[in-house]
């Protein structure tokens, strides 16, 4: 019984020990300190610490520890699944203009996973997101504006993120073409889009395609090729 007193009190000991020394450790020391305890191996990795060493980072605003933690709170990698509590850690970094966070917070907001979704508030913070250059933002943008039947501003959105490489906006405005909303109809250019998003292996775009190439007929798939 005083064995097993004295060693959690030894425990104890080496805890406050070891949060001394890091004491004048500035946020991205901390920072750093998460990321190897994060992606160590054998007894120098360790979650909970990489966990503590990360919020110690956030609660001095370091952005990057605050992204992460979002995440982290998010997807529940290393800790419980929280989406209001990745929703706060991601707030804190995107009232300091940090696109990573307005894009997951915008996206949170917009699929619904917090108590009040606010399309308003969403689209505010996509916006600043993609206005930094961020593709991701400007899909889930663009998405937005096609719930709210804005089909001309989801075309500019799609056409952004398509032109950036984004597969599934490749497809949104493949098949904005294809159906004439937001823009002229026109089916070779639907095609050309499709196309190219299959290219970048999103295979679900192959029953639009080969309705497309029933319209167009072999001499025009060809010269979209």
């Amino acid at each position: 019984m005083r064995r097993a007193a004295l060693f959690a009190l030894l425990l104890s000991a080496l805890g406050l020990f070891a949060e001394t020394i890091t004491l004048g450790m500035n946020p991205q020391q901390l920072f750093d300190k998460g990321m190897n305890a994060l992606t160590g191996t054998g007894p120098s990795r360790s979650d909970v610490q990489a966990l503590d060493y990360f919020r110690r980072a956030a609660d001095s605003g370091f952005v990057p520890a605050q992204d992460v933690l979002g995440y982290f709170y998010e997807s529940g990698t290393i800790t419980a699944a929280n989406p209001r509590q990745a929703a706060e850690w991601y707030r804190k970094a995107a009232t300091q203009d940090d696109a990573i966070a307005q894009w997951r917070l915008g996206q949170l907001i917009f699929h619904g996973d917090l108590a009040f979704r606010d399309l308003n508030e969403a689209s505010q913070l996509l916006d600043k997101s993609a206005g930094h250059g961020n593709p991701f933002a400007q899909l889930v943008l663009g998405q937005l504006k096609l719930e709210r039947g804005d089909y001309a501003a989801a075309a500019i959105s799609f056409d952004k993120a398509a032109h950036q490489g984004l597969p599934q906006a490749q497809q949104q405005l493949g098949l904005l073409f294809k159906q004439g909303k937001g823009m002229n109809e026109d089916k070779r250019q639907a095609y050309v889009w499709l196309l190219v998003s299959l290219d970048s292996g999103n295979e679900s775009v192959a029953a639009d395609l080969q309705q497309l190439e029933a319209e167009l007929g072999s001499r025009l798939t060809e010269q979209a090729k």
